[in-house]
Formats: C-alpha cells, sequence, structure tokens
C-alpha cells in the first residue's frame, strides 16, 4: 500500500514538473525578422551611383574580416 501511494506521488510530481517545463517564452518566438523584400529595398534607398564604390569596399572589408575570425 505505501509502494502504490509512494508510486503515485512520485508520478504526479513527474507529470507537474513536466507539463511547467514545456511551456514556451513568448518573447523568444515573436522576433522581427526581415525578408529578402525588405532587405532589398533598404539596399536600393542606401545603395546609389555615387556611393556604391565606398559601399562595395565595405562590405568586402567585413567578409575579409569575418573569414579571418573564422580562420582563428
Amino acid at each position: 500500500m505505501l509502494r502504490k501511494i509512494l508510486a503515485i506521488l512520485i508520478l504526479t510530481v513527474m507529470v507537474v514538473v513536466l507539463v511547467s517545463g514545456c511551456k514556451k517564452d513568448s518573447s523568444q518566438t515573436e522576433q522581427d525578422v526581415k525578408t529578402a523584400a525588405e532587405y532589398k529595398a533598404e539596399a536600393e534607398e542606401q545603395i546609389n551611383k555615387e556611393n556604391m564604390a565606398s559601399e562595395l569596399d565595405e562590405l568586402e572589408k567585413t567578409l575579409e574580416q569575418e573569414i579571418s575570425q573564422e580562420q582563428e
């Protein structure tokens, strides 16, 4: 009889722990993610014929830095 009560108690505690651990954090699921169209529209506003060479140089510099960091 005592074993049955103890088993039921342990099972109840396990169920409560599992159920409470399955809740999702709403702050993690609601992230602002840009679409490809939004990135394209933003780039078209920021990059024009006058500054495209400097923007390209900046992108190349950033890529070179990221590559060198990955190789370390």
